[in-house]
């Protein structure tokens, strides 16, 4: 989701990410309806695209089946 495209939707979606600032990019897992993992702008911007691939495989790993 684009927050710049639909309002509601972002309001919506930041309802669920209760502890972390709004931010974007921002990319959220969910697991069973629950939040178990955010990698916030801070952890994406300046980083490399094999390193965000990285933590985003590890979390994959850890909550998904």
């Amino acid at each position: 989701m684009f927050a710049g495209q639909d309002a509601d939707a972002t309001t919506r979606a930041r309802s669920y990410f209760t502890g972390y600032q709004p931010s974007s990019p921002q990319i959220a897992l969910f697991q069973d309806g629950k939040l178990v993992f955010m990698l916030e702008r801070k952890n994406i911007e300046g980083r490399a695209a094999a390193d965000i691939a990285t933590d985003l495989t590890a979390a994959f790993d850890r909550y998904c089946d």
